[in-house]
């Protein structure tokens, strides 16, 4: 009696702790709330902890611009509380009060089930929509992006383009879903006419190059038709080239001081061959200036 009374014992304990496993396996693989999801995010955004913020991501190319913009920030949320509540579909909003660039301000998204948890929402994020005097994109942070962009709620420098020919930045905070608005007058950084320079010098000395006639938007001009009654040929010698000066408002840029000579070759007034060389002193180039994202070109008139 004794032997089957420990048995019925030992079994006993056996059914019990298998259901306590039950339990332990129900309680891990349970799914995750949108309470904690939510806390888990707004966690991410506080810790700027990009990974954890990519993981609510959803998989596709235009978002990629966030994680690198979020990865460059100057301020985080801070001192956060938040409330949950259904929208659609099993869709959550969640309003958080948060502390952001030194200020209270009220966030708002939208989690969304997806196949391994929960997935933001990013057409409910902030957009942040840059105006400038030159220039077409802007980097956010780390993210080179156009003049109107979505954002993951922070703080974000922002820098005109190219970086390191024009300056003037400002710093701004995003938050969700709102619209920021951020005027930038950028203005030309020394470097700006170096690089002009090497540009100008460059475009000079295609000019340059031997031919059978003179070069068009080059501002040059060789007399050749007094002396010779048909051209085969200029030879052209840069002695000094033009010399950049871009306009104060970045807009346009004038090349002048420049010493070219070119000899024309060809037959002469009698019919035999001949040559003749012109010197310039004064030869000039001017036209606009054009910004893009990576690079400032000269565009002559």
């Amino acid at each position: 009696m004794k032997r089957r009374a420990v048995i019925g014992v030992a079994a006993g304990i056996v059914a019990v702790a298998a259901a306590a496993g039950a339990v332990a396996a129900w309680m891990v693989t349970r799914p995750e709330s949108a309470e904690d999801a939510a806390g888990r995010y707004l966690a991410a955004l506080a810790d700027g902890d990009v990974a954890a913020v990519e993981r609510f991501l959803p998989d596709a190319s235009d978002t990629e611009h966030l994680s690198a913009a979020f990865a460059g920030a100057t301020g985080y949320i801070e001192d956060y509380d938040y409330t949950v509540g259904e929208v659609r579909d099993g869709a959550q909003r969640v309003e958080a009060n948060v502390r952001l660039g030194g200020e209270r301000r009220t966030l708002g998204f939208v989690l969304a089930r997806a196949d391994d948890g929960w997935e933001l929402d990013v057409d409910e994020l902030g957009s942040l929509e840059v105006s400038t005097t030159l220039g077409d994109a802007v980097r956010v942070g780390d993210a080179v992006t156009a003049l109107s962009v979505r954002l993951l709620p922070a703080v974000y420098p922002v820098e005109p383009m190219p970086v390191g020919i024009l300056a003037g930045g400002s710093e701004v905070a995003v938050t969700s879903p709102d619209s920021v608005a951020l005027s930038l007058e950028p203005t030309l950084t020394p470097e700006a006419t170096a690089l002009a320079q090497r540009q100008l010098d460059a475009y000079a000395a295609g000019c340059a190059e031997a031919t059978d006639a003179v070069p068009d938007d080059c501002g040059l001009r060789v007399p050749w038709a007094a002396d010779l009654a048909r051209l085969d040929a200029i030879a052209f010698r840069i002695e000094a080239p033009p010399v950049v000066a871009l306009a104060p408002d970045g807009q346009s840029f004038a090349a002048t001081g420049g010493v070219i000579a070119a000899t024309a070759s060809g037959v002469g007034r009698d019919g035999g061959a001949a040559s003749f060389t012109y010197r310039a002193d004064d030869w000039a180039l001017r036209g606009t200036v054009e910004f893009a994202s990576d690079a400032m070109a000269l565009v002559v008139d």
